[in-house]
């Protein structure tokens, strides 16, 4: 069963007369800013959107014997770490009480927060260095680690003997996957072809996968934005080389379809890893929580037909992410019994919640992981649909999550 809560992409509550003792007529509003790249990648924002909006439906606090309700409110900082530390300069401004974000600007934004004690939650990039209880007391992030994802990456690519070319774009989601990749295969330097680094901007990357060819790679890791995957895909094809390609979680996003809906076989065989959709009591909780979701918002449509003729849909995954946090929030504010900051971030450190997929969701004062290195799977796109890989002992166990209409 859904739990009514709060969170977001950026989650920041907003807090309307919070230092009044008289009771108001109407409820107060906890404001939740949503900030997230809504111009540069529209998947990716609106999908935290919805996971906000899905988890604080109808949800009426009473704290201190005032009702609050929650309202969401969308800043879009298109990918621009400026952007988002202004964005979260205008959510201290009004006394959020808490920032959830995509993990745009955190590195320069996460002071400013803290100054405020207000709790930033990050729900897609998984950069180790984001987030760290001590030096960091306020970041919390509930999503697939480059740490957990890389490591993944090493235990599935290593036993198969394949001399792996690394190519990473140059955006701060790419320079966080090189370093991981770095740390994960270190210990089999063998293993690794080449390592280049590629413009996020570029339109044809023919002449970085003429490196990775010639370094006697036998197979391409791509650790960048949607568009660079795509990239690379249509270098290394049109070019004849039927490479294995591998990908991190950003190869979900539909752009990457939309780009090769020209060549659909050209993403056929590509296996990506990223946060399983489903737990170990089965995917009836995934399930129930798509269903609302696909009620809510109607289904995620990709904009691609599979090998069938049908429309494909994209699984509401990453809006489980903002959802989970949004029901760690409520529960923080009413453990915590008031919407004060600093009162609510030491309260997140002590609350779990069942999450959308059946997992049991919560930080400590040690671990502000929400989502653990071992909960990474491998899929593999077929006919522009995707299901989990079978030579992966984690991954053949999980089941397959329709994505036709």
């Amino acid at each position: 069963m859904l739990k009514a809560a709060v969170a977001g992409a950026v989650l920041v509550v907003l807090l309307a007369g919070c230092g009044s003792s008289e009771k108001s007529s109407q409820p107060r509003e906890l404001v939740i800013a949503v900030d997230a790249p809504f111009s540069s990648d529209s998947y990716l924002g609106t999908t935290i959107e919805n996971g906000v909006r899905l988890g604080s439906r109808d949800t009426l606090l009473t704290v201190g014997g005032d009702d609050y309700r929650i309202r969401v409110v969308r800043y879009d900082n298109a990918h621009s770490a400026s952007r988002a530390v202004a964005d979260v300069r205008r959510a201290v401004a009004q006394h959020a009480a808490a920032i959830v974000s995509d993990g745009t600007g955190i590195d320069a934004a996460w002071k400013i927060a803290d100054r405020a004690h207000i709790p930033i939650a990050i729900v897609f990039d998984g950069g180790t260095g984001l987030v760290d209880p001590a030096k960091r007391p306020n970041v919390f992030r509930i999503a697939p680690t480059d740490h957990g994802v890389a490591f993944r990456f090493a235990e599935y690519l290593i036993p198969k003997k394949l001399k792996v070319a690394f190519l990473t774009d140059d955006t701060g989601y790419g320079r966080e996957g090189r370093a991981a990749l770095d740390h994960a295969f270190s210990q089999n330097a063998s293993s690794v072809a080449a390592r280049v680094q590629v413009p996020s901007t570029a339109t044809d990357l023919a002449p970085q996968i003429l490196q990775a060819r010639r370094s006697g790679a036998t197979a391409l890791l791509v650790w960048g934005q949607p568009s660079t995957i795509a990239e690379a895909l249509i270098a290394a094809r049109s070019s004849g080389w039927n490479v294995p390609v591998f990908a991190p979680p950003s190869a979900e996003d539909p752009l990457l379809r939309q780009e090769l809906a020209g060549h659909p076989e050209w993403l056929d065989g590509l296996v990506f890893a990223s946060g399983r959709m489903t737990a170990e009591e089965g995917p009836a909780p995934f399930m129930a929580f798509q269903s609302a979701y696909e009620q809510r918002f109607g289904a995620q449509q990709v904009g691609v037909r599979s090998a069938a003729g049908r429309p494909v849909v994209q699984p509401p995954d990453y809006a489980m992410y903002p959802y989970d946090f949004t029901h760690l929030l409520v529960a923080a504010i009413q453990s915590a019994k008031s919407t004060e900051p600093a009162k609510v971030l030491a309260a997140l450190n002590e609350v779990s919640v069942e999450g959308a997929n059946g997992d049991s969701r919560g930080f400590n004062r040690i671990n502000h992981e929400g989502v653990v290195d071992d909960d990474v799977y491998f899929a593999r796109f077929q006919g522009m649909t995707y299901r989990p890989v079978q030579d992966d002992a984690l991954s053949a166990t999980l089941p397959v999550i329709p994505q036709e209409r």
